[in-house]
């Protein structure tokens, strides 16, 4: 097993409703989630992983506590989007000379660092992949999970998979859990320059209006690396944990009395649209088809 500060946890958290004490309602969604984020961030550090967390516009009870854990590399994101957070953390883990393996992940997923890191990296130590993605016991994710999100994200890895199938040319049996989101993958420049890679919609008023996230957000510097990874012939894995979903962020996300449920299907449902219709356009991209309304805007 690597020395555990060659593996760098990457997170991007934003909290801005974030109280200390005890929760006051289950419907505190960042409260809920910013607890989790605080238990993922201090295991990563009890654990000797290099931690590092760009944060947008908290509160500061969250900063302040997240400071006092001590040890790890907090700044705070200039810029809202997701996938400008995302190739900052990178550029920072992959700064250190003894990074070996960059795992990426949401930071409410506790147990991601807590039980199933080695099992991620694995594959990478091993040089059987370059990137790893990590897919869902589906017996787990069928039991743990909301059930307008278990039916939403099973849909979209469906026709996910059957148009990467076209595209790529993936193996019987290759299978990924794209809308799950903890990945890793190999500290080397070639590996390195398909994260830091980002696009923009030449047209963003032919996308859909009810996708969720601004146009190539969700997929800049996560899903479009490891499709472009895919179609290069680089060695991409899919590595099943048994992960569960935290019974707080369930409560949570299906709480009727606040209307918790009905914005979170409707943002589950606009994943589904950005997701889907980002790929389709990023193979267009990658094919150079005449309805390409994606640019490459700068990379490595």
């Amino acid at each position: 097993m690597l020395n555990p500060k060659s593996i760098a946890v990457v997170l991007l958290t934003s909290y801005p409703a974030w109280y200390s004490g005890r929760v006051k309602s289950v419907g505190d969604v960042d409260k809920i989630r910013g607890d989790l984020a605080i238990q993922m961030i201090r295991t990563g550090k009890v654990k000797g992983y290099r931690v590092i967390v760009g944060d947008w516009a908290s509160s500061v009870e969250f900063i302040d506590r997240v400071d006092k854990i001590g040890k790890i590399i907090l700044f705070k994101r200039e810029h809202k989007g997701r996938d400008l957070g995302r190739r900052k953390v990178y550029l920072l883990a992959a700064g250190f000379k003894d990074t070996k393996i960059i795992l990426k992940t949401e930071p409410e997923k506790v147990s991601i660092v807590e039980k199933f890191i080695s099992q991620i990296i694995l594959p990478i130590i091993n040089r059987e992949a370059d990137i790893v993605i990590a897919n869902r016991n589906p017996i787990l994710f069928r039991e743990t999970y909301p059930g307008f999100m278990w039916k939403s994200e099973m849909a979209g890895n469906k026709v996910y998979i059957n148009l990467l199938r076209r595209l790529c040319k993936l193996r019987q049996g290759q299978n990924f859990d794209i809308f799950f989101g903890p990945i890793a993958f190999r500290n080397h420049p070639r590996v390195l320059r398909l994260f830091l890679e980002r696009y923009k919609y030449v047209s963003p008023t032919v996308v859909s209006t009810d996708r969720y996230g601004e146009p190539g957000e969700l997929s800049n510097c996560y899903l479009f690396p490891i499709v472009k990874a895919l179609y290069q012939k680089i060695k991409v894995l899919g590595v099943e944990v048994n992960f569960r979903y935290p019974k707080s962020q369930k409560q949570n996300e299906e709480y009727i009395k606040n209307g918790s449920i009905g914005k979170f299907k409707k943002k589950r449902n606009g994943q589904y649209i950005a997701i889907i219709e980002d790929l389709k356009y990023f193979r267009s991209y990658l094919t150079k088809y005449s309805d390409n309304i994606l640019n490459r805007i700068y990379g490595a």
